[in-house]
């Protein structure tokens, strides 16, 4: 969320962007970069090379392009979206406090949360952290049978990047024309800083620093 006072066409990508970046290394195995995301709960990241710098970009785009081209390592983990998770069972606690316990092994879903009552004592609890979510295709596979091939191999080589001081209307023009979800800042040695994602520019217009109004 913006937290500056800054009007929103004042807006630059390094006010906008997300510091805590999740960096693939070209090398990454495919499987393991699935992974990551999933742990991370993010739909893409930059890829970078021995140096640091952005070489590419992965995202679910480019995976479920992958599947579309290798049908035997996509299978669903599940029946047909969309459904709901028949592994999950609603309990009341002795607080009172109601959660959605997962009836799967820990690590089996990417939305599982481990959590503890307050009371001392209290052992761990398995829970759905997205009880009304219904997971899409690429978040349902099985891991363990995607390829090791490194992610150089499948991610997208031309990544958008952008320098910190870039307008925020220059993003926006830049998502739109190349038809993605978000761009990359980077430094002057393409080492990436943030990520500028669509919903960033949605929270600035709804949250963001107000236009100074007129007279009435």
């Amino acid at each position: 969320m913006v937290t500056t006072h800054k009007t929103l066409t004042d807006l630059t990508a390094s006010d906008l962007m997300a510091r805590e970046v999740v960096r693939l290394a070209e090398d990454m195995p495919l499987r393991e970069a699935v992974r990551l995301l999933l742990e991370k709960q993010i739909s893409g990241a930059p890829v970078v090379d021995a140096d640091g710098k952005c070489v590419g970009v992965f995202s679910t785009t480019d995976f479920l392009r992958l599947g579309a081209k290798r049908d035997d390592i996509t299978k669903a983990a599940g029946p047909p979206l969309p459904v709901t998770c028949s592994f999950q069972i609603k309990q009341t606690m002795p607080s009172g406090r109601e959660v959605v316990l997962c009836l799967l092994p820990p690590g089996a879903c990417p939305i599982q949360v481990k959590e503890k009552e307050k009371e001392p004592g209290d052992k761990e609890l398995l829970v759905c952290g997205q009880p009304h979510c219904v997971l899409v295709d690429w978040q349902v596979v099985e891991l363990e049978q995607l390829p090791m091939d490194g992610i150089r191999d499948f991610m997208t080589t031309d990544p958008v990047t952008v320098r910190p001081d870039t307008p925020v209307r220059a993003l926006a023009r830049l998502m739109i024309d190349a038809h993605i979800h978000r761009v990359i800042v980077v430094d002057e040695d393409s080492r990436p800083l943030g990520v500028v994602a669509s919903t960033d520019l949605l929270a600035a217009l709804a949250y963001g620093g107000h236009e100074e109004s007129g007279p009435p």
